[in-house]
């Protein structure tokens, strides 16, 4: 089995391992971060497994890492709980938009979460490493989000301007 081949094999199961991660209760862009993480530790590594071997492998690789992130989530949110106190009251940030309504009405429909890594990157000026430090992630997760987050804008705008 030549290169383009293995590639072509371990894309077609990341897209299998990600419906499963979903499946399972995973959040739709966290599946998607476990699966990259997992097709970028395959390719990197000199391990070529056979086909019989591979899949297995990835389940399971894509499962400690899942089950990694919701550790570290889980730890970071009982140090925010522990260190911050329960008074701590979560609030939206959001993004000063002002001669654009279809921008405002389209970072209305995103989650908070998109909505902070959006202000952190843009209003608060934070670069890529800042932002993966203060969210707990890598940063080619931060990446990957702000570019998921883009195009999730693009197609809410460009909905907008179709329904007008």
């Amino acid at each position: 089995m030549n290169l383009g081949q293995y590639e072509a094999l371990v894309g077609q199961l990341a897209v299998e391992i990600q419906r499963t991660l979903i499946s399972r209760g995973v959040a739709n862009d966290v599946a998607a971060d476990i699966v990259q993480d997992m097709f970028v530790k395959v390719l990197e590594s000199d391990l070529v497994l056979p086909p019989a071997k591979l899949r297995p492998y990835l389940y399971k690789v894509a499962w400690s890492t899942y089950l990694d992130q919701y550790r570290r989530h889980a730890r970071l949110q009982a140090l925010v709980a522990r260190y911050l106190g329960p008074g701590l009251v979560a609030t939206t940030v959001q993004p000063p938009v002002s001669d654009h309504p279809d921008l405002r009405r389209a970072l209305q429909h995103l989650r908070p979460r998109d909505q902070t890594l959006l202000v952190h990157r843009y209003v608060d000026q934070w670069s890529v490493e800042q932002i993966a430090t203060a969210m707990a992630i890598t940063p080619g997760a931060v990446k990957m989000r702000l570019h998921r987050v883009h195009r999730k804008l693009r197609k809410q705008i460009r909905g907008l301007e179709h329904d007008e």
